[in-house]
């Protein structure tokens, strides 16, 4: 490695901030040139579409450091899974999957609590659906009481998982999740992602699903907005067929950002994701994650 590439990779790792002001000196640079051309711009919305009802400015590599001036990994160690109520056999498989893919996705030991019973959550903060009877958790006590409960100092973030239905408040008919960047906890629900129990393709759809709703969250909990300009997992989305149009990974303005505040070696996160995608044979994942990991091995 050229010296003065050593000394900027060392300035960032004891104060990134002094690196910020110059965009061609960004140790990351690299990195992210080399994965740019996978990045796609995002389609032409469609009525009912997040962006549509949503509208929101986005968010640059640079503008993220601009706003987060300290690297999570310089205060937190660990991220917390929360069961919430029972799960089935498939329902726990999933979380299960969800689990080995957030490892290195996100790069910190992820410690797995003992689940918390719905007994526990109290009645106003469950309702039935009008249409279907469907059991609903609000969010907000999820995520203010029963998550930051279990938050411990070390913690980056806190994650409930729940195989019911989520809604956050009035005028809400769902959510697939909620996260709270400022008390670093977050809750998704696994209950519109099909039924894992009924078949092995849909145990891994569901998978699939939930992954994407559980690294999105926690992309949240790291200061990560929602993305407006590319493909990314880091879309917003209204409804399930939209979500199922996105990608898996985070898109070349947002991946950089966890590169950076969680201190990851951008192809050693790649290869490690590839590795999880084709032992647990998520064959378009891997397909994608493979030809990022060329692109970032030059």
């Amino acid at each position: 490695m050229p010296a003065t590439r050593r000394l900027l990779l060392q300035a960032a790792a004891a104060s990134p901030a002094l690196l910020l002001g110059c965009a061609e000196s960004d140790p990351l640079d690299e990195a992210i040139e080399r994965i740019r051309p996978l990045s796609r711009r995002m389609d032409p919305l469609r009525p009912g579409d997040w962006l549509e009802s949503h509208r929101e400015p986005g968010q640059t590599y640079r503008e993220y450091r601009t706003a987060i001036n300290k690297r999570a990994i310089d205060s937190y160690k660990s991220i917390r899974v929360v069961p919430i109520g029972l799960l089935s056999e498939g329902q726990q498989a999933v979380l299960d999957i969800t689990v080995e893919f957030m490892r290195p996705f996100f790069g910190l030991p992820l410690e797995l609590d003992a689940p918390v019973a719905l007994q526990t959550v109290p009645a106003d903060a469950q309702r039935r659906r009008f249409d279907d009877d469907t059991l609903q958790l609000l969010t907000s006590y999820l995520l203010n009481n029963t998550l930051k409960a279990r938050r411990k100092s070390t913690d980056a973030a806190v994650l409930g998982i729940t195989a019911e239905d989520l809604w956050p408040g009035p005028g809400w008919n769902f959510v697939f999740g909620q996260a709270s960047l400022t008390e670093r906890v977050g809750v998704w629900s696994m209950a519109r992602n099909g039924d894992p129990d009924s078949d092995v393709g849909m145990l891994w759809l569901a998978a699939q699903r939930t992954v994407m709703t559980a690294t999105h969250e926690t992309g949240h909990m790291f200061g990560i907005r929602h993305c407006t300009a590319w493909k990314c997992g880091m879309n917003g989305s209204n409804s399930l067929q939209e979500r199922d149009r996105q990608p898996f990974e985070f898109c070349s303005e947002c991946q950089p950002k966890l590169w950076w505040t969680l201190g990851l070696d951008p192809l050693k996160r790649s290869q490690a994701l590839e590795e999880v995608a084709r032992r647990l044979n998520f064959p378009d994942i891997a397909a994608a994650l493979a030809a990022q990991s060329r692109a970032l091995a030059g």
